[in-house]
């Protein structure tokens, strides 16, 4: 769990607790090769589970568990 909290605290560029649309981009272009708003709307549609817009923790390790975890 603390690899994970590494992970989401250096995707979280302006530490603020959260892994905004703007950083999901990064996020998706560096660990699943996609670039664009398209993988990052979809990432956000998927598991931003209280719908505000943001990845919180609890949503990037869901994330994390279905993307990057084998």
């Amino acid at each position: 769990m603390d690899k994970l909290r590494e992970l989401f605290d250096f995707f979280d560029s302006n530490s603020d607790g959260y892994i905004s649309k703007k950083e999901l981009i990064e996020l998706a272009d560096v660990l699943l090769n996609e670039r664009g708003l398209g993988k990052s709307s979809r990432i956000l549609r998927e598991f931003d589970f209280n719908q505000d817009n943001k990845i919180d923790f609890e949503e990037f390790t869901a994330f994390a568990r279905v993307h990057l975890i084998d």
